[in-house]
């Protein structure tokens, strides 16, 4: 019995007396990337640190701390909510702003929220601990963003942004500066979501999220650009990290490569546990999926550094017949095809500091490949095949860019090139507007892109006045239509003026185009690309302006208006629809006959007020009021699948004592138009036999409202730190009462015999005018989906 007592004084004497930690931090000047000397302090805290871009600061308790960086004429820098775990030697980097050389002025600039000279406004950073304390976002960068304004999202399990009113095939992902297609898995090919994230959010150390203001360094950006910026491996040896959740599965280690410890190393690999959640739970559907996320990375004595990243995903499908019989759930197992998908991105970045600025040269090569089977009833025979999609999308691509300093200019150029090769051997029957149509594709594509930038930037008048100026030329070898780059000249222009110390006006507006996706160039009839002649890139013309303030304890509020004109957008000449409508859901977006008279226009205004931790609280109250409009046949425009006028969001958290943390966020948004269902057309056998569900009837686009959308996710963490490691557990719930479903169209299903097959009323009809009995239903409410596990830090 003593003995047991003595292990149990040991265990806890662990706790209260653990090990201390440490953190390095790397700090460089943010535009031509060389170190700087720095003084660094910890915010509640009369200690401070001083040394030249790198800086070892070591015996700190477990904890989080927030770290203030000040740098003689830089705007101060802030590292915020740094989790310190026992026993380890965390590394950070940062990269500070010039600001004046007058000390009034470095203290007016202090501020917490990031901003930069060609992106003023529409510019929202979050670190990587904002990320995993958000409430409902499950350690989801797509999730977590969705406190921010100008954010709709279409349901609760997947990761489809619309940004101030334009569709997810709009968005932009780049991950320390190689550009990354695919960041979810189950991704909408043609489009940007899925249900679930692939990017290992511990190795992030902040993402820049832009809703405009462009940097001309980036094409083919409509709506949002996402940056994401890995963090530095431990130089003190290596780290291990293990999470056991309901949902899945994951180990990551970081950590010295070598013994000078130039070489350092990222890498994690993950299970999917979705299926089990998702069959525990009663739903029609079961995912799975595994992941794997690496950077390696050199640093050079001369302060050079090359680098190789990957990331990519295997995920599996099947449909789970077992569930429950209602109409919703019936109605989801005829519809729902059997989808693997499988993709990859890897690329290298070498950096090379030169005298007045950086070089930053990337390859890279990413590949998707999707495949999508269906059979009437399910029943896998040859006469009841639906459609067997499969493609592949494979893209190689370099980057050139160069930062330097000419005098008071900070100006940057490069360039870009990318080969890529689309392939598509499918066969398909699909129900549009008017027919059936049976495709058969046998695709081979190959497309030259290409682009060139440059930008510049000053301050004038003590630094209260910010300029920007840019422009860059993109084309492509697809078509006489997109090869002429001087129809593709993106000009864009930024101005910030700081009024007051705490007050600044600032403005953006620009011209930017995107090449339309690849399953829309690469559709095919009688081995001719259908599209070659009709498409063009696509244009959105951006004019954004508002003011900032930037108040004492980490407070930002904000207030901006945006207007945005499309043109050339890809119009469905089967279904006499902008292909802007379309996108939300799993499947295909762009496989058919298209031209690009389609035009249309989004406009709003955003209110953000954020405080970032100060007196363990934080939170964030974004709302967003907005139109978005899209063309039908007649160029009128329409309200689109994207038009939510009202959107809320209310985000807050509470550090408590031993280490409680305790989060919550409510989210309202309008109800999004809806297409009414044709259901004497959707009735009839012929149709239903292949649609497997109730067809819509586009001559209505839109003309419905959903329901209001709106769901509480509540998050709660706790941590113990013992003397070598560190243990978290947490619980995330994600729409917690269950709402309502954000549709209000009906869950339309056959009446069905004992046998489940469908009714016929007229059975001695001839076959063309037969038709179902169909059944009406209110669809089944969102399901609240908890997800909860323990984290283990090493």
């Amino acid at each position: 019995m003593n003995k047991i007592y003595s292990l149990l004084l040991l265990s806890f004497s662990g706790i209260a007396f653990g090990q201390l930690g440490g953190l390095n931090i790397n700090v460089y000047d943010d535009f031509s990337k060389k170190p700087i000397a720095v003084t660094v302090k910890i915010i509640g805290s009369d200690k401070s640190y001083s040394g030249n871009g790198n800086l070892n600061i070591s015996e700190l308790k477990p904890g989080d701390y927030t770290f203030e960086i000040d740098a003689e004429n830089y705007n101060t820098g802030f590292l915020n909510d740094i989790n310190i775990v026992p026993n380890q030697n965390l590394s950070f980097s940062i990269g500070l702003q010039k600001s004046s050389e007058k000390i009034e002025e470095v203290v007016i600039n202090k501020k917490t929220y990031k901003t930069t000279a060609e992106s003023p406004i529409s510019l929202r950073n979050i670190s990587s601990e904002e990320i995993q304390k958000n409430a409902g976002s499950n350690r989801d960068i797509s999730k977590a963003i969705l406190s921010f304004p100008g954010v709709g999202s279409t349901s609760t399990f997947r990761n489809d942004l619309f940004i101030r009113g334009g569709s997810s095939s709009e968005n932009k992902f780049y991950i320390d500066g190689i550009e990354t297609p695919i960041i979810n898995h189950f991704q909408t090919q043609g489009s940007s979501g899925g249900p679930r994230g692939i990017i290992t959010v511990d190795f992030v150390k902040d993402v820049d999220f832009y809703s405009g203001a462009f940097p001309a360094k980036r094409n083919g950006v409509l709506s949002s650009l996402f940056e994401f910026n890995l963090k530095q491996a431990r130089k003190d040896k290596l780290g291990y990290k293990a999470i056991l959740g309901l949902d899945d599965m994951q180990l990551m280690v970081d950590g010295p490569l070598s013994k000078d410890q130039s070489w350092s190393g990222l890498f994690s690999v993950r299970k999917s546990n979705l299926q089990l959640l998702f069959k525990a739970i009663g739903l029609p559907f079961l995912p799975s999926y595994y992941d794997a996320n690496f950077k390696v990375s050199k640093k050079f004595k001369s302060g050079d550094e090359l680098y190789f990243i990957g990331l990519g995903a295997v995920d599996q499908f099947k449909l789970n017949e077992n569930v429950e019989k209602t109409p919703n759930n019936l109605s989801l197992i005829d519809r729902l095809p059997v989808s693997p998908q499988w993709n990859y991105t890897v690329g290298a970045g070498y950096r090379h500091l030169a005298e007045n600025g950086n070089w930053l040269f990337t390859v890279s090569r990413n590949t998707l490949d999707n495949q999508s089977t269906k059979y009437y009833k399910n029943i896998e025979t040859p006469d009841n095949l639906l459609f067997k999609y499969q493609s592949q999308e494979i893209e190689n691509k370099i980057r050139v860019d160069r930062n330097l300093s000419v005098k008071d200019y900070q100006v940057s150029f490069g360039a870009n090139m990318n080969a890529s090769t689309y392939k598509n051997n499918s066969t398909s029957k699909i129900v549009s507007q008017s027919a059936i149509n049976f495709d058969q594709l046998d695709v081979n594509l190959n497309v030259l892109q290409y682009g060139l930038y440059v930008q510049a930037a000053k301050k004038w008048f003590d630094n209260k006045l910010q300029l920007s100026a840019g422009v860059r030329i993109d084309a492509s070898n697809y078509s006489e239509q997109t090869n002429n780059p001087l129809e593709q000249i993106s000009p864009r222009f930024s101005l910030s003026y700081r009024f007051a110390p705490q007050f600044a006006f600032n403005f953006n507006t620009g011209i930017f185009y995107q090449l339309p996706t690849y399953t829309a160039l690469g559709f095919s009839e009688n081995s001719n690309f259908t599209n070659k002649n009709t498409l063009k890139y696509i244009q959105n013309s951006h004019l954004v302006g508002g003011f900032e303030y930037n108040g004492k304890n980490n407070l930002r509020i904000t207030l901006e208006g945006y207007y945005k004109k499309y043109k050339n957008y890809p119009f469905s000449l089967r279904n006499q629809i902008s292909i802007a409508n379309i996108g939300g859901e799993f499947g295909v977006v762009g496989s058919e006959p298209l031209d690009s008279r389609g035009i249309g226009e989004t406009y709003g205004f955003e209110i953000l007020a954020q405080k970032r931790t100060t007196n363990n609280f934080y939170g964030i109250v974004a709302y967003t009021f907005g139109y978005s409009k899209f063309s039908n046949e007649n160029k009128d425009l329409l309200p689109s699948s994207w038009d939510s006028r009202h959107i809320m969001t209310l985000t807050a958290g509470k550090y408590f004592g031993k280490n409680w943390n305790i989060g919550a966020r409510f989210r309202m948004q309008s109800g999004l138009p809806e297409t009414p269902y044709d259901l004497q057309r959707s009735a009839l056998t012929q149709i239903w036999n292949v649609a497997n569900g109730p067809v819509q009837n586009y001559n209505y686009l839109n003309t419905l409202r959903g329901n209001l959308a709106h769901q509480l996710d509540i998050r709660t963490e706790k941590k113990w730190v013992f003397s070598k490691w560190q243990l978290t557990a947490y619980v995330d719930i994600v729409n917690i009462y269950g709402s309502s479903n954000p549709s209000a169209l009906p869950v339309v299903n056959l009446q069905r015999d004992e046998n489940n097959n469908g009714i016929i009323a007229n059975p001695n009809d001839p076959e063309n005018l037969q038709y179902y009995n169909l059944e009406l239903d209110k669809k089944d409410k969102s399901t609240p989906l908890p997800y909860f596990g323990l984290i283990f830090e090493f």
